[in-house]
């Protein structure tokens, strides 16, 4: 999941220049306040005590924007709740008869009726522009670490 210490999705520059944007709307608007942990519950409290304990980080351990829920050898997922969205973000390397195969999927659950606006209104830029660019790098390290495939 990860090479040389560095992150595996990291943002291009029109992408860091798009979630700046976002990150300062969100510090104006407060769409990025975190609720009162007796507010929400994370999706680590669905997990059964063996993956618990299987995880390579603690769950609710920091990363940037995002927390932990579990870190396997070839699977992670991540979580951000928010005053616009309570999100949780998986990537998984899976070895295949011809090498290996990387998922990412991002998935969404509404925390108020602001969530589908804003959804909506964020969804061409992630679609058309951030997750093609995080995927490219994805391929990238993967080429320049291991060789190309």
């Amino acid at each position: 999941m990860r090479t040389e210490s560095s992150c595996l999705l990291t943002p291009s520059p029109v992408v860091r220049a798009l979630l700046n944007i976002r990150l300062f709307v969100g510090r104006l608007l407060g769409w990025d306040r975190e609720p009162a942990a007796t507010a929400w519950e994370s999706f680590a409290t669905r997990m059964t005590t063996a993956d618990r304990s299987r995880s390579l980080a603690p769950s609710g351990t920091r990363e940037g924007l995002f927390r932990v829920v579990y870190r396997f050898e070839n699977e992670q997922l991540l979580e951000l709740i928010n005053r616009t969205a309570h999100a949780a973000a998986l990537s998984a390397l899976v070895e295949t008869a011809n090498g290996y195969r990387f998922y990412f999927g991002v998935y969404v659950r509404n925390v108020s009726r602001f969530t589908l606006i804003y959804m909506t209104m964020i969804g061409p830029f992630r679609e058309l522009v951030v997750y093609p660019s995080l995927l490219r790098t994805v391929r990238a390290k993967w080429n320049k670490t291991l060789g190309k495939a």
